[in-house]
Formats: C-alpha cells, structure tokens, sequence
C-alpha cells in the first residue's frame, strides 16, 4: 500500500495520475484538500478531455507522477 497524498501540497506543475488512468498536471491548488485544477494530459477512457482543464476531486488521485530525471 503507498502512503497517502497531502492534496493540499501538491503544487502546480506536479502530475497525478487518476483512478480512470488518467493523467493530468495541475494548474492551481486551492489548498482546500477537496478540489484541484488540472490540464488533462492523457485519458483512455475520452481523448477529448486532453488538453481542458477542468476541476479534479481529491478522491480521484491516485498517485503522484515523478518528473523525469528526479
């Protein structure tokens, strides 16, 4: 089992990946612990959501992407 992500420090920049297998960089962090505003970067399950920002609930991270290199 990995070890929980502390949504509120996720700062923009960062990639998650989602529970649909997603993968989306997020813009702005409201730090409320709830939401975050994220640019999709892939979606297998809707190519049209690539490129949108859209509002990303807490719940739905599943892991936090490593930059290459780090």
């Amino acid at each position: 089992m990995s070890a929980p992500i502390n949504i509120r420090d996720l700062a923009p920049g960062t990639s998650v990946v989602l529970g649909d297998g997603a993968v989306a960089e997020i813009v702005d962090n409201p730090r409320d612990g709830i939401w975050l505003l994220a640019r999709y970067l892939s979606s297998p399950r809707d190519s049209t959501l690539v490129g949108r920002e859209e509002m990303i609930f807490a719940q739905d991270v599943q892991a936090v992407r490593r930059a290459v290199g780090a």
